[in-house]
């Protein structure tokens, strides 16, 4: 919470305690008048529910509506269950129709049928239509509130066409043309249309070639459009390219932070928290974190029957047995890390799925090198304890330090291209690259180095320690 905002929290608390409630809006309207709404969120936040409530009823009503769309899914449905008709109306009416149809998304099937009749019908409807787009795509985080202009128009006609609807829509600073049809036809910014001479039409100073999105695009494609052209907004179509929404740069931001988030959670072995970790229940934590430590526990079950098929070979040469963590997990971290570096370069365009094969270059040259310097370490290892053990190598110090050194080597390489290539193989097949988490790479490349290294093992050491 800000500075200003703790400062002021004694003195909200005291006017809460009045209980009178002219009195209460007059003391909130003084306190507040310099905050911004998403500072009065933070400030809702840090009240009891039932005062939280209070505050909220003495909010002026614009604030009222900025600070509820400021704040979180789960708050603003507790604020729904506690408000009265008329209130809670008029906070529906004034949030944006994303926003709006983000909460109607979120709440249960019985508490929208409630909340249906406080909408009007136009923003009834809208909501269902945005209802209608599956979640994660462009559709579900768009917006209906942007601003059209037709080609024919003068600019002076456009103009004053703005100061009309401008009050009613998210953005104005760009200007989508659509023809009788609503189909896209072209795009001005605002800038353009004010510099441009008054008498002038439209469909002179509008950019023909415009860059848009379709309405079942993953709203990740749209992101990542917004980010390369530095769009304010970018517009929504349908299959006939009629005008359907806009996505806006601070939704981007949203659907940014709602995927590092997923992608970070995934990565990490757990399957993607719907809600934040402070507020998710325990028995939703444990679901969510146990089935992917049943599937790598299940998955280290074939490292133990991978070690047991090598039994014989280590009962004779039971050296080889100490190497057997140090070797898989320099190939699970070199695979967790090429992991981590493909999902990103995938979620942000720097590597597509064609770019397969230079990926497999650059890992397989990398891999051996980072391989070299682990063996180069573990060479040396081999060396000092063999020097100080030596009737643990049975004379063979040199041949076993050049087995570790090789097998490092190998596996590195191998945990390299196999964490660089599963992100791909997943995002060729439709799933979610993220999915190939660094625990999950780290369990594929125990099971394999195990049978890398003793493969490696028995040829180097055959007719010596074994």
């Amino acid at each position: 919470m800000g500075e200003m905002t703790s400062l002021l929290l004694p003195e909200v608390k005291d006017a809460l305690r009045s209980g009178d409630e002219k009195i209460l809006a007059e003391s909130v309207a003084a306190l507040t008048q310099e905050l911004l709404a998403a500072d009065i969120a933070d400030l809702l936040l840090t009240l009891e529910h039932d005062d939280a409530v209070k505050l909220f009823k003495a909010l002026e009503p614009r604030k009222r509506v900025h600070a509820f769309e400021f704040l979180g899914l789960e708050e603003q449905e507790k604020l729904v269950e506690n408000l009265g008709a008329d209130t809670l109306g008029s906070v529906l009416d004034g949030m944006s129709s994303d926003d709006r149809a983000d909460l109607f998304r979120y709440l249960p099937e019985a508490a929208r049928e409630r909340l249906y009749p406080m909408l009007a019908q136009a923003e009834r409807n809208d909501v269902k239509r945005l209802l209608e787009f599956k979640e994660g795509t462009a559709g579900s985080v768009m917006s209906t509130e942007y601003a059209t202009i037709r080609p024919d128009m003068t600019v002076s006609e456009a103009l004053e066409h703005l100061r009309h609807v401008a009050p009613q829509r998210e953005t104005i600073y760009v200007l989508f043309v659509v023809d009788d049809q609503r189909r896209l036809v072209g795009v001005v910014s605002l800038r353009e249309l004010i510099t441009a001479v008054t008498g002038s039409r439209v469909s002179s100073i509008m950019r023909r070639e415009v860059i848009s999105a379709r309405a079942t695009a993953d709203r990740e494609e749209v992101a990542a459009l917004i980010s390369k052209y530095d769009f304010l907004a970018l517009p929504i179509v349908d299959e006939n390219n009629v005008m359907l929404g806009i996505v806006t740069h601070d939704d981007v931001i949203d659907v940014i932070k709602a995927e590092a988030t997923e992608d970070a959670q995934k990565v990490g072995g757990v399957e993607a928290l719907e809600l934040p970790y402070l507020e998710t229940p325990v028995l939703t934590m444990v679901r969510k974190r146990g089935l992917w430590l049943v599937l790598l526990f299940v998955g280290q079950m074939f490292t133990a029957n991978a070690m047991s098929h090598f039994e014989n070979e280590i009962m004779v040469a039971l050296v080889l047995a100490l190497f057997v963590p140090m070797i898989i997990s320099s190939g699970g971290n070199s695979g967790g890390q090429a992991a981590s570096l493909i999902i990103r370069a995938l979620a942000v365009g720097e590597v597509r799925i064609s770019d397969w094969w230079r990926v497999v270059r650059r890992e397989v040259i990398t891999g051996l090198m980072l391989g070299g310097l682990l063996g180069v370490l573990g060479f040396v290892q081999v060396l000092v304890r063999a020097w100080f053990s030596p009737q643990e190598y049975r004379g063979h110090g040199m041949l076993v330090a050049a087995t570790i050194t090789v097998s490092l080597v190998v596996i590195v390489m191998w945990g390299s291209l196999a964490g660089s290539m599963l992100p791909i193989l997943l995002k060729r097949l439709g799933l979610d690259p993220a999915t190939s988490s660094t625990p999950f790479v780290a369990t594929l490349c125990d099971v394999t180095g195990i049978v890398i290294y003793f493969a490696i093992a028995i040829f180097m050491l055959r007719g010596t320690l074994l």
